[in-house]
């Protein structure tokens, strides 16, 4: 059987933004509807790792085993990512938000029920809603934002994952103790519910170019064609290709902080839990103001690839100044490098998104933001195996955060070639 190609009708959602446009009143509303639904989307995914202890006892799973739902998460994402044009192109950009928090609110909902498999399921329908925020997110503020501040107003919208990540912190472990876990589960859900309809009225106008003709079922879902277009996208340029090359070498020594920095600190620094949980929570703080700060110093720069290789090199440094670390380093020393990593290792994702979104074609910026993030995500993931492989070899967590050091500074040889071409 001969299959025919559909025509193409890959024209971006809505038009561009207009030259000069640069009124707050254009882009406001977007930039906190998209922050507001990648910060609540963020907290969902949260709850298996900071109430892991309570989660294990409801379903009978051992804490460590409860890191199974973290990788659910992963996967869902992952599945969406892959789906996404169809979706995007179907609904529209701000209804595939809200469509990715109802998708949070339930999985944390199912969350309460007191069996794996509800929690397992739940997990992964998380992860379809953590999706949306890469690629409708991104593809939502390259519309509306401003050309002299994309890479702000991209790390503004970045920043909700951190921030995101400090508010679980804070809050779910206390409301689980006080309320228990089906209560938080609710409490979250509804949390979802509320924020999908307070994005409503901007809508309309956000949504208006939709193509209400576009096939959505699992045929059209699971198509070759439509399965390669994330990491096809990347390949249009070498630029975009060499960019990628670069974040999953950045998002190799995050996940490196992000997975090792408590067992390091408590396994060869000598820490409590506490504590290290205390550092770590820092640098989440800090990444939350660093992301902005660092989109507002590649706007005031003009270069976001400049801000990249010299990030690549200060968060390659930080790295290595872990690794050389010592029981005896002072408290006040340590904090002082978890705060340089929340400027440094945390804080190049939404220049990087930007920057794929300025340079990629405009009727792909989706699809390149999607691409961009499975990068990340899979070098995020790759990030345990690598430190597995360093300890069956005799080495050590030190070890490995000197590799996530030298990872972090291969990254500036594609992002030098980006700036060459």
């Amino acid at each position: 059987m001969t299959l025919r190609a559909r025509p193409r009708s890959d024209a971006a959602v809505t038009p561009p933004p207009a030259a000069g446009v640069d009124a707050p009143a254009r882009w406001l509303g977007p930039l906190l509807a998209v922050l507001a639904m990648q910060t609540m989307v963020t907290v969902a995914s949260r709850i298996a790792p900071t109430l892991a202890p309570a989660i294990a006892e409801r379903i009978g799973w051992t804490v460590t085993g409860v890191g199974a739902l973290v990788t659910a998460i992963t996967v869902g994402s992952i599945v969406f990512l892959f789906a996404a044009f169809p979706v995007i192109r179907r609904l529209g950009s701000l209804r595939t938000l809200q469509a990715g928090l109802l998708c949070a609110a339930a999985g944390t909902l199912l969350y309460a029920a007191p069996t794996a498999t509800a929690a397992l399921a739940g997990s992964l329908l998380i992860g379809i809603g953590l999706g949306p925020a890469a690629a409708a997110g991104t593809e939502v503020l390259h519309r509306h934002a401003p050309a002299r501040h994309r890479n702000l107003l991209f790390s503004v919208k970045q920043a909700g994952v951190p921030l995101g990540g400090m508010l679980a912190g804070l809050a779910l472990p206390a409301m689980a103790q006080s309320w228990g876990l089906a209560a938080v589960a609710g409490t979250m859900a509804l949390a979802a519910l509320l924020v999908a309809g307070s994005m409503q009225p901007l809508r309309a106008g956000i949504d208006a170019g939709r193509d209400r003709s576009h096939p959505l079922g699992i045929a059209e879902l699971l198509a070759r064609r439509n399965l390669r277009r994330p990491v096809a996208s990347l390949a249009t340029s070498p630029a975009l290709r060499r960019l990628g090359l670069a974040s999953a070498g950045l998002a190799f020594g995050q996940g490196a902080w992000f997975a090792f920095l408590v067992s390091y600190l408590v396994t060869a620094m000598g820490w409590s839990l506490t504590a290290a949980g205390a550092l770590f929570a820092l640098m989440q703080a800090v990444s939350a103001a660093g992301r902005p700060l660092a989109g507002w110093t590649a706007d005031r720069s003009g270069s976001a690839l400049r801000s990249l290789r010299w990030n690549c090199m200060a968060s390659a440094l930080t790295s290595f100044v872990l690794a050389a670390s010592a029981p005896g380093w002072p408290g006040w020393a340590m904090a002082t490098l978890g705060v340089v990593a929340g400027l440094t290792i945390s804080s190049w994702n939404g220049v990087a998104i930007a920057h794929a979104a300025r340079i990629a074609p405009p009727d792909q910026v989706g699809d390149t933001s999607a691409g961009l993030t499975l990068l990340v995500f899979g070098a995020q993931a790759l990030t345990p195996v690598v430190f597995g492989l360093i300890a069956l070899a005799g080495g050590g967590l030190r070890s490995g955060f000197a590799v996530a050091g030298l990872a972090t500074l291969a990254a500036v040889v594609p992002l030098w070639r980006v700036s060459r071409s």
